[in-house]
């Protein structure tokens, strides 16, 4: 049996949320930029800015994994730390709703 096991397990669900947030945004993005829209600029832009974020909150993501599973085996979960990561990953997931928001804002102002 893996020693703290629970832990580890709690650890790795809340990673592959994170994962699975990240995907499905970029994904979204992606459709609506390849499917509805002409090809512009601003179009672009956005389109890079949700694969960039996605990315970074990927990146965070596999951070925070690889930091409390580090703190897990060596009994000592410091909470500092882990409340830094939380904050990178809430602005960057707001950075990526703000990009998406912006985006569809544009849409219906130009359609």
């Amino acid at each position: 049996m893996i020693d703290k096991f629970q832990d580890h397990a709690s650890n790795e669900r809340t990673y592959l949320s994170w994962i699975r947030t990240a995907i499905a945004i970029a994904i979204a993005g992606f459709g609506i930029l390849i499917e509805k829209l002409p090809s512009t600029p601003s179009n672009t832009w956005a389109g890079l800015s949700l694969v960039v974020l996605s990315a970074a909150l990927v990146l965070l993501a596999s951070l925070r994994f690889l930091v409390i599973r580090n703190q897990i085996t060596q009994e000592h979960l410091d909470r500092t730390s882990f409340g830094r990561i939380e904050v990178l990953f809430a602005a960057t997931l707001a950075l990526l709703l703000l990009t998406v928001f912006v985006f569809l804002l544009g849409l219906v102002r130009t359609g």
